[in-house]
């Protein structure tokens, strides 16, 4: 099975994301994405054990309330070059 990478939450066709792919898609860690579950702020449905799911809709829901906002993984510096730059996310 091959990694699906999130493009964009608002044209993400499926109804549920995975804990990771939320959590490359904001540039945020896995752990970050859990304490949000635990708290209650953002719903995920239990399918397992160790399995969750976000509903795509939820997801979108948090991140308009936090603010949050996917970010560029690179930047182009003033010579050209891509670098990476640290990313602020309000809200997490």
């Amino acid at each position: 099975m091959s990694k699906r990478t999130l493009e964009s939450l608002k044209s993400h066709r499926e109804a549920y994301v995975t804990v990771g792919e939320l959590a490359e898609y904001w540039v945020v860690s896995r752990k970050q994405i859990y304490k949000h579950i635990e708290a209650g702020t953002l719903p995920a449905i239990r399918l397992g054990p160790r399995l969750l799911r976000i509903r795509t809709a939820d997801a979108i829901e948090f991140e308009s309330r936090a603010k949050m906002r996917p970010s560029p993984r690179q930047q182009i510096s003033g010579d050209g070059r891509a670098s990476r730059r640290p990313v602020e996310h309000r809200g997490l």
